[in-house]
């Protein structure tokens, strides 16, 4: 079953809103549109549990998701607690066998009952649902391989973790599945899929609910696993092969071989790169030498440059602000030029460094 037919579009939400209204106006004759006038004298009935907009049973529920409750006497229902946070609902769109809820944002997801609550005007149940959000993301490598860590819970029961890039209404929709690793119930570590330039992150669990990420990736790339094509790499003092497969974070990476204080620069060709436009320039960078080597990341003919280390043996991610080259302000309109430049200042006569996974944010 395809991710996207559970991803709350607009356009399902809003069919899911005229619905509601509809009930609420509608004829007796509805399951939804019972008086509240005849309350049944017995404490609340739970049948089953669905996410909304395409009314899917679930055992599980996402932070900040909306929910249908089947069963009886519900219509005199007063609070509704997710591991003993109250949430919100609507008392007007109430029947004896319905109702809908919101899951509370700030609702625990670690460690509790794992219990939904109904309390009516004649007494309460419990019924068991667990909750699910993905909170945040890391990125790093491991056995050489790009990874993210997906933190939050209760990721106990994972059963599939999907990255999923463009729209089925743009014609451009692409899911690619991925192998994971459950590290706790707080914790799940996936492998980046080849090819990911920038994606949503789907977690789907055995329950039936599905959390999103934040989005994963570049706003622009510049390399990953090949050189946009709308730039090229030139040097100076050096060799380099654009795609090497010596030790890569996919399929390739640019391996970069310098003399000291030697460099190896990225030119936009036939784009403009708006300074304004991007928050960041995040790089993986690979070093072969000694501890303390390193290199400059420079813009605009060295206007300004930040010096990023080499790290023996690994693959290091560099997250850099643009504000920080230009932190007195006097900021370019376009940036045209980027170089990496050898900076270890050890006067050997040759440094090889790794470039992968380039681009900004």
């Amino acid at each position: 079953m395809k991710i996207q037919t559970k991803i709350k579009s607009n356009y399902l939400q809003i069919c899911f809103l005229c619905v509601v209204a509809i009930f609420s106006v509608s004829s007796c004759e509805s399951e939804f549109s019972e008086s509240r006038d005849n309350f049944n004298s017995a404490p609340p009935v739970i049948s089953s549990v669905s996410e909304a907009v395409e009314d899917k049973a679930v055992t599980q529920g996402v932070l900040e998701s909306t929910y249908i409750i089947r069963g009886q006497n519900l219509s005199s229902l007063v609070e509704i607690y997710f591991n003993d946070v109250k949430a919100s609902f609507n008392p007007a769109l109430l029947t004896d066998g319905i109702a809908f809820v919101e899951v509370p944002r700030n609702a625990p997801v670690l460690g509790q009952s794992n219990k939904m609550k109904l309390v009516n005007l004649f007494g309460s149940t419990e019924y068991d649902f667990s909750l699910l959000t993905i909170s945040d993301f890391t990125e790093g490598t491991a056995d050489g391989k790009k990874v993210v860590n997906l933190l939050g819970g209760d990721f106990s029961e994972t059963s599939a973790v999907t990255f999923v890039s463009g729209s089925e209404a743009n014609g451009n929709l692409v899911e690619r599945p991925t192998n994971f690793t459950i590290i706790s119930p707080g914790e799940v570590q996936a492998e980046v899929p080849a090819g990911v330039e920038q994606a949503f992150i789907y977690l789907e669990t055995s329950r039936g609910a599905i959390a999103k990420s934040e989005s994963y990736g570049f706003s622009y790339s510049i390399y990953i696993d090949e050189l946009n094509a709308d730039w090229i790499i030139t040097e100076w003092g050096g060799t380099h092969e654009s795609q090497s497969t010596d030790i890569t974070l996919g399929t390739y990476s640019v391996k970069s071989i310098r003399e000291a204080w030697a460099g190896i620069t990225f030119l936009p060709i036939d784009t403009t790169i708006k300074y304004n436009d991007y928050q960041a320039i995040s790089v993986t960078l690979y070093g072969t030498g000694a501890s303390g080597d390193s290199v400059n990341l420079a813009l605009n003919d060295f206007e300004t440059s930040i010096n990023l280390p080499l790290i023996p043996g690994e693959w290091t991610k560099y997250v850099v602000p643009l504000s920080d080259f230009y932190p007195n302000g006097g900021t370019p309109d376009t940036i045209f030029r980027m170089d990496f430049q050898e900076a270890s200042g050890t006067g050997l006569s040759q440094y090889i460094f790794y470039i992968d996974d380039f681009g900004f944010l």
